[in-house]
């Protein structure tokens, strides 16, 4: 049986210190203008585990690093290399092909900015009077009363975070925007991220989109702080191709 990562051009090298499933190692399997990215794995296997995972976006992010790479929806597999050739058949090859070769040359990334709340939330204090009146009134107060107050004080925070968020995320934006070829930002959840965004960067820009990175890290030191993924498979950036 045969597991499925992703599909590649057919001159694509795949490193030698990729581990995928299963036995043997990541191999392809040629389709003409294309080629799978496959690992062979027992037939009663079921994929789904963590690990499993991790081996998935490994193969994937490990080629992505050198080469453009389609990548397939996790758990995709097939019996033999001909069952490979039906899922994939000649008249979607050249699509699948063009779309390859617009990725050529480019890697995606994605950064992590999350906010150092203590520090934000001094700037609110100073920056917002009934912030910081509501607060000096609680500190006296125990704990179980002054409830609408102390409702109203988260209410001011979130508020305040949002907007600072709104105004540094235009600001990151623009930082960006010289590297980028695209941008898809992620749903974030807590008060204090700042923002999730995937970018799509040419690798021949990398060194110089580093370095910005590194810059805006050090100036935002003790505020906000900074993690960057990468290079990954361009996840973001293009439909996970299905059999058939």
């Amino acid at each position: 049986m045969l597991y499925l990562y992703g599909l590649v051009l057919p001159t694509t090298d795949v490193p030698d210190d990729v581990d995928g499933l299963g036995v043997g190692g990541v191999r392809l399997v040629g389709l003409g203008q294309i080629a799978a990215l496959t690992s062979e794995i027992p037939e009663a296997e079921v994929i789904g585990m963590p690990a499993e995972v991790r081996a998935y976006t490994a193969v994937l992010d490990g080629v992505a690093a050198e080469h453009p790479v389609l990548p397939l929806k996790f758990g995709t597999a097939v019996l033999d290399e001909g069952a490979v050739d039906d899922a994939f058949p000649a008249e979607r090859r050249a699509s699948l092909a063009a779309a390859l070769r617009r990725l050529d040359g480019l890697a995606q990334f994605t950064l992590q900015v999350r906010y150092v709340t203590d520090t934000v939330l001094t700037e609110l204090i100073t920056e917002d009077t009934e912030i910081a009146e509501l607060r000096s009134f609680l500190q006296v107060l125990p704990t179980d009363t002054a409830y609408q107050a102390r409702i109203r004080l988260g209410e001011l925070i979130v508020q305040g975070f949002a907007r600072k968020r709104e105004h540094d995320v235009a600001l990151l934006r623009d930082e960006l925007a010289p590297f980028a070829i695209e941008l898809q930002e992620h749903e974030t959840e807590l008060v204090e991220d700042v923002v999730e965004v995937a970018v799509l960067v040419r690798r021949t820009a990398l060194t110089t989109f580093e370095a910005a990175l590194e810059k805006l890290a050090a100036s935002a030191w003790g505020r906000a702080t900074f993690r960057l993924v990468g290079p990954q498979a361009p996840y973001d950036f293009v439909d996970l191709v299905g059999e058939g």
